[in-house]
C-alpha cells in the first residue's frame, strides 16, 4: 500500500500507516475526520458556499513562450482513425512506439477491428455476449445518426452539422446575460444535464487546425467555420455508477457508449433550441475544442491527475459535449472555481494505481512539459498539449490498453476518490476537502477503497460486473430510491 502522507508533524502516523490493520486505520481516520466532518456540518449548515467553490484560482494556468492551440490532427483518436495521418503523413509514430514498446503496433490498423471482435467469453465475467452486446447498443442511437465519428473529433456530422439555415430570421430578447444563461441551463437540465456551464470562446483552448477524417482535410476557424462564435455552452451528461464500476470490462462499454450517445442528443438539441431563438448555434462532442479546457473555464470543475474535469458531486462520472455560439452571456458567463480538488490529486494517486497501461502520471505537482515514459525520445510526445499547467498523461498508452482489452476503459475514472454515490455525507465531505490537511486527504484516499468504492485492477472485479446486473431488480418500484442516473449505490 502507497504512502503519501507528508505531514512532519504527524510521524507516529507515518510509521505506523504501512503496518496498520483495517480497524487501526479507520480508529486513527475517525479521530481525525471526525473533526472534519464536524467543520464540514458546520460549513454546510452555514452557507452553502464550500460547495459552490472559490473563485480564487488561477484556472488554467499556460507558459505563454511554449504554448499554442492544440492541432486536432495530433489527438491520438484523430490520428488512429485517419489512414492519411497514420499512414502517409507520420507513418514514423507507429515505428517509433513499436521500437520502444517492442511490439508490431499501427495506430490505423488496430482501430479497424476495435470492439468488433468476435470472441466473447460467457465464463469470462465482464467479457460474455451480453457484456458486449451493452456496448454496441448504447452506441447504436450515434450509429444511426450517422455520427458515432464525433467521439474521435470528426466535425460537422449529421447531429452536430455546420449547417444554419435553419437560424430564425427574429431573435428572441433574452432580456439579460442572466435571463440568457438560466434558460440554457433550464433547456439542459431538461434534456437530461447534471451539468450546464457557460464560458466566453477562448481561442486557446480550440483545436487550430481542425481536421475533418472524413475527406482527409484541414480546417479553418476563419475560413470555414459558420459564424465567430462568442460563447461555448458546455454541458455534462452523467453515467450510471453502478456500470463504471465494472471497468474495465466490455460491460462498462454501456457507460461509455450511452454517454457518447447523450452528448450528441443533447448537444444537437440545445443548438437547434438556440437556432430557434435566432442565433448560431453549433453542436460538438469530441471535436471543436478541449471539453475539459471549457468545462474549467465554465466552473463546473477542476482538471485532475487523470485528465478529466472533476465535478462535486459526480466526480469525473461524466462525459462533456459543447455547444458554440454567437449568443453574448454579457457579465453572466461562469468562472473557474476551486473545491480543492487539484490539492486532493497531489496526494491520492488512486487513478494512477488503478491505470492498467501506467499512462497516468505519478508527478506530485503538474508540469508545464510531458514527464512520462519516453518522453525526452524526439518526436514522442506528439499527442501531448505541452505548455498547459497539469498532469500529461501518454494517451498512446492508454489507447494501447484499449486495443488489448478490446474496449475503452473506464477505470481511472471508477478508482476516483471523488466517484462516489449521491449520498448526503458524501457532499459533507466535499464541502470540507478545501479546508482539511494533507495527511486527512491520504486516509480519505485509502478509506475509498475499504468502502467499497473503486479498487479496480487490470481485470474486472466479478462482484461489481453482477452488482450491475442486479442492480435493475427494483425499477418497477424503485423500491431502494435510486435517483435516475444511478447513484444511490
Amino acid at each position: 500500500m502507497t504512502n503519501p502522507i507528508e505531514n512532519p508533524n504527524s510521524a507516529e502516523l507515518e510509521d505506523d500507516l504501512p503496518n496498520m490493520s483495517r480497524r487501526s486505520f479507520f480508529k486513527k481516520t475517525v479521530i481525525g475526520g471526525g473533526a472534519a466532518m464536524l467543520t464540514g456540518g458546520v460549513a454546510l449548515g452555514a452557507s452553502k458556499s464550500a460547495l459552490e467553490g472559490s473563485t480564487n484560482t488561477p484556472g488554467i494556468e499556460v507558459d505563454a513562450l511554449n504554448f499554442k492551440p492544440f492541432d486536432q490532427r495530433d489527438l491520438v483518436l484523430t490520428h488512429a482513425v485517419s489512414p492519411k495521418l497514420s499512414k502517409i503523413d507520420h507513418p514514423e509514430r507507429s515505428v517509433q512506439y513499436s521500437r520502444l514498446w517492442k511490439k508490431d503496433f499501427n495506430f490505423n490498423d488496430v482501430v479497424q477491428t476495435f470492439e468488433n471482435r468476435d470472441h466473447f467469453d460467457n465464463s469470462k465475467s465482464g467479457y460474455g455476449q451480453a457484456d458486449r452486446a451493452i456496448g454496441h447498443a448504447a452506441w447504436y442511437p450515434l450509429v444511426v445518426a450517422k455520427s458515432r465519428a464525433a467521439a474521435f473529433g470528426q466535425p460537422n456530422t449529421p447531429l452536430h452539422s455546420w449547417d444554419q439555415t435553419d437560424v430564425e430570421a427574429e431573435q428572441y430578447d433574452w432580456g439579460s446575460g442572466k435571463r440568457a444563461a438560466d434558460m440554457i441551463r433550464s433547456t439542459g437540465r431538461l434534456f437530461g444535464a447534471v451539468r450546464v456551464g457557460i464560458a466566453k470562446f477562448d481561442k486557446r483552448f480550440v483545436y487550430d487546425p481542425l481536421y475533418d477524417m472524413e475527406d482527409e482535410k484541414t480546417l479553418s476557424w476563419e475560413k470555414d467555420f459558420p459564424f465567430k462564435p462568442k460563447s461555448v455552452i458546455v454541458i455534462a451528461t452523467p453515467m450510471d455508477y453502478d456500470n463504471v464500476a465494472t471497468a474495465p470490462s466490455w460491460t462498462s462499454e454501456g457507460a461509455t457508449g450511452n454517454g457518447y450517445s447523450d452528448m450528441g442528443k443533447m448537444a444537437c438539441q440545445m443548438a437547434k433550441f438556440i437556432r430557434g431563438c435566432g442565433y448560431h448555434a453549433v453542436g460538438a462532442g469530441n471535436d471543436l475544442a478541449n471539453s475539459v479546457a471549457y468545462a474549467i473555464l465554465a466552473g463546473m470543475g477542476e482538471g485532475g491527475r487523470l485528465g478529466s474535469c472533476i465535478m462535486p458531486g459526480v466526480g469525473p462520472r461524466v462525459r462533456l459535449c459543447k455547444v458554440f455560439t454567437d449568443i453574448d452571456f454579457e457579465d453572466a458567463y461562469d468562472q473557474p472555481r476551486t473545491w480543492g480538488v487539484r490539492e486532493f490529486c497531489k496526494t491520492c494517486k488512486k487513478c494512477a494505481d488503478s491505470c492498467p497501461s501506467g499512462a497516468i502520471s505519478r508527478d506530485d505537482e503538474p508540469t508545464f512539459q510531458p514527464t512520462y515514459e519516453f518522453s525526452d525520445e524526439p518526436g514522442y510526445t506528439w499527442n501531448s498539449h505541452a505548455g498547459v499547467s497539469k498532469w500529461h498523461s501518454d494517451s498512446k498508452r492508454c489507447f494501447n490498453f484499449w486495443v488489448d482489452n478490446d474496449t475503452s476503459c473506464l477505470n481511472c475514472i471508477a478508482s476516483c476518490t471523488f466517484n462516489e454515490p449521491d449520498f448526503w455525507h458524501h457532499w459533507m465531505m466535499m464541502a470540507v476537502n478545501p479546508m482539511m490537511p494533507k495527511f486527512l486527504h491520504a486516509f480519505m484516499a485509502e478509506a475509498h477503497p475499504a468502502f467499497g468504492y473503486g479498487g479496480q485492477g487490470p481485470e474486472p472485479i466479478p462482484g461489481k460486473v453482477e452488482k450491475f446486473w442486479k442492480s435493475g431488480a427494483d425499477m418497477r418500484t424503485n423500491v431502494s430510491m435510486k435517483n435516475n442516473i444511478g447513484t444511490a449505490g
